[in-house]
């Protein structure tokens, strides 16, 4: 089991999330993940400028999207700026897209319509294709490649790791099908997961490929006392609930009254807890074949101060158990 973190992304500097990305890599997590929402707070509106900012300041952690919402960014820039992102970083990206839901990002920039999965397949067949240093003659929606040639290529080869995200039965086809790795949302619920697992082997096996392990985005935060966990479980239960139903998610707008109570959405959505807890409660997700879970300890801006004990708790108490 692998883990990763996602720095704060909503302060007016990047002094917070650099620093957090410093003892990330100290303590042993495994990447930094970096988000895509726009309008509003909460995170940074580009991903891959964010993981920029944080090569200069880390040497091993590998840097990661998750998810980038590729169908608003013309394909040939991404894969440009990745790459580059891959020789900055000396060989240490992970680019996880998605089709992207909030209707308010897709109305930002003009994609709202049936067609973003379409663009997405389109936008990832040709990254891959220009990240592997073939010369490209094709026409897209959005481009027009005649003997186009990439450069600089990204370092790793045959290309850094591609991470496709979503739900529906036809993006879990889409991971298996384009991508190398495949991201869940931190909006499923637990029974969820372990279905969404289930679905995604039945997809790689359908087209040969070899058994994957997903990775899944979970709020997470390590307490020292039981006072502690319940002031935790109080904050991101609302912060979950306010954030995604102003983003539109529908696993979260269509929780039914019982689904919103406080104990469920602990048990479905949350590993919260002192160390042996939440070793516990990453069992779980380890017994339904996770093979990665990207910690979200600043979802919905708590103290810079919780975060910090969360992160030392669990580098120092919770990952040597793993």
């Amino acid at each position: 089991m692998e883990f990763g973190f996602a720095p704060v992304q909503s302060l007016a500097d990047f002094n917070g999330m650099r620093a957090q990305a410093t003892l990330a890599e100290a303590l042993g997590f495994h990447t930094l993940w970096t988000h895509e929402h726009h309008s509003q707070r909460m995170m940074y509106p580009d991903p891959l400028m964010a993981l920029a900012a944080l090569a200069p300041v880390t040497s091993s952690i590998r840097l990661g999207t998750n998810m980038l919402l590729l169908p608003i960014h013309h394909p040939l820039r991404v894969a440009q700026e990745a790459a580059m992102l891959d020789v900055l970083c000396e060989g240490r990206l992970s680019l996880g897209v998605a089709n992207g839901y909030s209707e308010r990002d897709m109305r930002a920039f003009g994609m709202l319509g049936k067609h973003r999965g379409k663009q997405l397949e389109e936008g990832l067949s040709l990254i891959r294709r220009l990240w592997q240093g073939e010369r490209v003659t094709q026409r897209g929606d959005s481009f027009d490649l005649l003997d186009f040639e990439l450069f600089p290529l990204p370092l790793q080869r045959p290309n850094p790791p591609i991470y496709v995200g979503g739900h529906a039965k036809v993006a879990i086809d889409r991971a298996a099908r384009l991508g190398d790795e495949y991201l869940i949302s931190t909006t499923q619920k637990f029974d969820e997961v372990s279905a969404l697992v289930g679905a995604y082997h039945e997809a790689l096996a359908a087209h040969s490929k070899a058994l994957q392990k997903p990775t899944l985005n979970r709020i997470v935060c390590v307490v020292d006392n039981a006072a502690h966990k319940k002031e935790a479980e109080a904050f991101f239960a609302s912060a979950l609930l306010a954030l995604y139903d102003t983003w539109g998610h529908e696993s979260v707008t269509g929780l039914d009254k019982s689904e919103r109570e406080l104990r469920v959405l602990c048990d479905d959505h949350f590993i919260i807890g002192e160390p042996r807890e939440c070793i516990d409660q990453i069992r779980r997700y380890e017994a339904v074949g996770i093979g990665h879970i990207a910690c979200l300890m600043n979802f919905g801006g708590p103290d810079l101060a919780v975060v910090d004990r969360s992160m030392r708790l669990f580098g120092e108490q919770v990952l040597p158990c793993l």
